[in-house]
């Protein structure tokens, strides 16, 4: 996973929190390597997909198997 070290992930993160509306960029951060990734966020917290919905793109845990 990409480390937010760099300062386009961490404005993406910070970006992402205030869009939303949070407090804390802790889980703005996982979306914005996802984002930035161009990618789709696989979680197992049903919370942090909820919150991700409509943010980046989602995918079922079975997609990392798929062929």
């Amino acid at each position: 996973m990409r480390l937010l070290g760099d300062r386009v992930s961490r404005r993406t993160a910070w970006r992402i929190a205030r869009e939303q509306g949070w407090e804390t960029t802790y889980d703005a951060e996982y979306l914005a390597v996802t984002r930035l990734q161009a990618d789709a966020l696989v979680t197992v917290d049903p919370a942090l997909a909820t919150m991700a919905k409509d943010v980046v793109p989602l995918a079922r845990f079975e997609a990392l198997a798929a062929d």
